[in-house]
């Protein structure tokens, strides 16, 4: 090779690997990145962060049961709906079911409140309230039975039992030992009549002629109201049960075993316990000092049995969605979780009762002398006024229908026919 030659090949060389460094030094062209690709097999796609929600509350409670509600069971909600605000408004209470009432008009409903039982119907009658066994979950089975029915309007169920109560006995033992031989508080009423028969005074009591103070006797001695779903008297309120058990009071009355404050002008029960009656029926409020009521041999029990069977009437607050709610799904799911055991055992340090099936048995009520009696009344018999938009006109004609009876010695059978019929055309 000539000297030109060589130096030919060598730049020819020199290019050659130059060329070469060049193409090796080039990133490689690669499909983009497939983000569902590459998530892991054993991971969700990730969803995105759901939207805050905040719903109104209101409600009536006293200071005590705020203080609870504030301290213990907000922060219970906050910890298990980190994205559901509650906006708790307490109301004035002697303001409140006006307050209700003209927010339907004016479409400024909370989403949700705590209202009383007797106003559950009407309020679901001017179509302010939430069918809630329409809602996904709805379920009826832990409730007691009683207050569980006073949701109840036209077959629907149009809000959740809360808080609770009803009435059950309360005994002077000492009374029931000297005055009538008996030693325990644990007696039937047929045994309780037999013995008060020979005493000659009265040894027990009602207030009053209304469906709050008379219908446990009513249903006690075998009267019944209405049908099962509280859409008919006739045949029921005028039944012959119900007029043996109007009988079975008026000869309570007559032989001076059984008096009616406010027809007899006798001494009021919360008195006369004390020294003159043996009995009489009231709710747990009665025993606010109950170490004190014990230590005078005052005590709860259970409203004693006429044919096997006890008998109260149910009292309490239910919890309502409101129809306005444009938040209706957490309203519901606040109205259930205000259900839970735990909410009912921290709100059951204010005193109100709980709802619940699972807590009759409890230990936090099994430990209290008034609480357990009460809640075991309520699980065995105890039952709802009827639950009607027209409440307080058939209270009335109840009312009515008794003191026709007892003052003016109308027929038992026709008061009671007359009381049906007009309690049919408001419950159509």
């Amino acid at each position: 090779m000539t000297p030109k030659s060589l130096v030919k090949w060598l730049i020819i060389s020199i290019l050659a690997l130059v060329l070469a460094g060049c193409q090796g030094s080039a990133p490689k062209s690669e499909p983009a990145a497939d983000p569902v690709a590459q998530q892991p097999a054993d991971q969700p796609a990730a969803q995105p962060a759901e939207k805050p929600v905040e719903i109104t509350f209101w409600h009536t409670y006293g200071d005590t049961e705020t203080e609870v509600f504030t301290n213990e069971v907000l922060p219970l909600w906050s910890a298990s709906h980190p994205n559901v605000t509650v906006n708790a408004v307490r109301q004035d209470s002697s303001q409140y079911h006006q307050m209700v009432v003209t927010s339907f008009g004016t479409g400024q409903s909370p989403d949700v409140a705590r209202i009383d039982i007797v106003n559950t119907a009407p309020y679901a009658k001017q179509g302010g309230l939430v069918a809630l066994d329409d809602l996904p979950g709805f379920s009826a089975n832990d409730f007691l039975e009683g207050p569980l029915s006073t949701n109840l309007y036209q077959g629907k169920y149009y809000g959740l039992p809360l808080d609770t109560n009803c009435k059950a006995a309360v005994v002077n033992t000492a009374i029931l030992k000297d005055a009538l031989g008996i030693d325990s508080a644990k007696f039937t009423m047929e045994e309780f009549i037999a013995a008060a028969e020979s005493r000659g005074q009265y040894s027990l009591n009602v207030s009053g002629v209304g469906d709050w103070d008379l219908y446990p006797y009513f249903w006690l001695f075998g009267g019944v109201l209405t049908d099962d779903g509280f859409t008919k008297a006739s045949g029921y309120l005028d039944s012959d049960q119900s007029v043996a058990a109007i009988n079975k009071i008026q000869e309570l009355h007559d032989k001076k075993i059984f008096t009616i404050r406010d027809i007899d002008g006798s001494v009021d029960a919360w008195d006369g316990i004390n020294s003159e009656y043996a009995m009489f029926i009231e709710g747990p409020w009665f025993f606010g000092a109950y170490e004190e009521k014990a230590n005078a041999g005052i005590i709860a029990a259970t409203v004693p049995t006429y044919n096997g069977k006890s008998a109260s009437v149910v009292g309490g607050e239910n919890i309502v969605v409101f129809s306005t709610s444009k938040q209706q799904d957490a309203a519901y799911e606040f109205a259930k979780f205000m259900t839970t055991p735990e909410v009912q055992l921290a709100m059951l340090k204010t005193g109100q009762l709980p709802i619940l099936k699972s807590l009759v048995s409890h230990e936090d009520i099994t430990s209290n002398p008034v609480w357990s009696v009460y809640m075991e009344q309520l699980s065995t018999g105890a039952s709802a006024r009827i639950p009607s938009p027209s409440h307080t006109e058939i209270g009335q004609i109840w009312s009515d229908t008794i003191n026709n009876i007892f003052v003016d010695s109308k027929d038992v059978k026709t008061a009671l026919s007359d009381a049906a019929s007009q309690i049919d055309s408001l419950l159509k």
